[in-house]
């Protein structure tokens, strides 16, 4: 939805996130990311709003690398392709925890960075925070409204 709260179908929602080891697909083999992926493709995906204005993905719960938070990344075009907005959606440090503690989670351990140490969430989280229902047994399902200047 645009700051005037309305509703904005047929734009492009591009989401991507890095794996439970903190490693991105498409990337690394440098010093932001030992781990070269360069030739794999996963945990992106790109939705159109449908009439309401909502995507939905289904997805694991990322993970984290040093020096951040856990996020992910998203990116917003019109449908003519025209950047709107590059944002990222921030997560409950109680709920990563919980996650982190967990099966092949935990061997990568708790993140060391929380929102308001990290350098994009450092100015607060107020417009990033997810929304976060469920629990580790059931699986977690996140609602986040963006809004985006058309």
């Amino acid at each position: 939805m645009n700051a005037n709260c309305e509703i904005l179908p047929g734009v492009l929602v591009d989401i991507w996130q890095c794996d439970k080891d903190g490693y991105y697909s498409e990337y690394g083999g440098n010093s932001s990311q030992s781990v070269s992926l360069t030739d794999l493709h996963f945990l992106r995906g790109r939705q159109t709003t449908d009439s309401s204005g909502l995507v939905a993905w289904t997805s694991i719960f990322p993970g984290w690398y040093p020096g951040r938070a856990p996020h992910i990344h998203v990116h917003i075009y019109s449908s003519s392709g025209t950047s709107l907005l590059v944002t990222q959606i921030a997560f409950p440090k109680e709920i990563c925890d919980t996650v982190y503690r967990q099966g092949v989670y935990a061997t990568h351990g708790l993140q060391d960075t929380t929102n308001e140490r990290d350098m994009v969430f450092n100015d607060g989280v107020a417009n990033q925070m997810a929304q976060i229902s469920g629990s580790v047994a059931n699986g977690f399902v996140l609602n986040h409204t963006i809004n985006v200047r058309s």
